[in-house]
């Protein structure tokens, strides 16, 4: 059963951090380089709406086995590695749901109705975060690598 639980939410930790890493240290300086802003801001919001279904989907499954880990393997036998990538993994989950509900939705707002400069104040808003979400979910791989459970 725990292999199963720490590959659901191996998983999970590789589609969200991944994609972070993706459209952060790819995606978007290709964007910079070959488009202007009238066609990047779009291909950067319709690049979101496909990702962050799937960051919906890697949250829930790595708070789920998380959590099954940690009470219903670990329980008082967690390290404190445990409570520190558990901290971190809650930090990351609200610094997405700022993301989605405020400059992600704000950025859709502007883009329909045609504020350029918005979208862009927005879209920049969403990199700061996604950049300090993408380093602290590369510090929690790296202590849940260092430290056996």
């Amino acid at each position: 059963m725990f292999s199963i639980i720490i590959t659901l939410h191996l998983l999970g930790v590789i589609v969200w951090v991944g994609g972070m890493f993706f459209a952060h240290m790819a995606l978007r300086p290709a964007a910079i380089e070959v488009l202007e802003p009238p066609q990047r801001l779009p291909l950067m919001k319709r690049t979101l709406d496909r990702f962050f279904p799937w960051v919906w989907v890697s949250i829930g499954l790595i708070l789920a086995s998380g959590y099954g880990i940690l009470i219903g393997i670990l329980g008082a036998n967690a390290g404190i590695h445990v409570h520190i990538m558990h901290s971190i993994a809650l930090i990351m989950v609200a610094l997405f749901c700022y993301i989605y509900f405020l400059p992600y939705r704000q950025m859709g707002q502007a883009l329909q109705a045609g504020d350029l400069p918005q979208a862009g104040v927005q879209l920049m808003a969403i990199r700061r975060i996604i950049g300090i979400n993408l380093i602290l979910g590369l510090v929690t791989t790296i202590i849940g690598a260092a430290k056996p459970f």
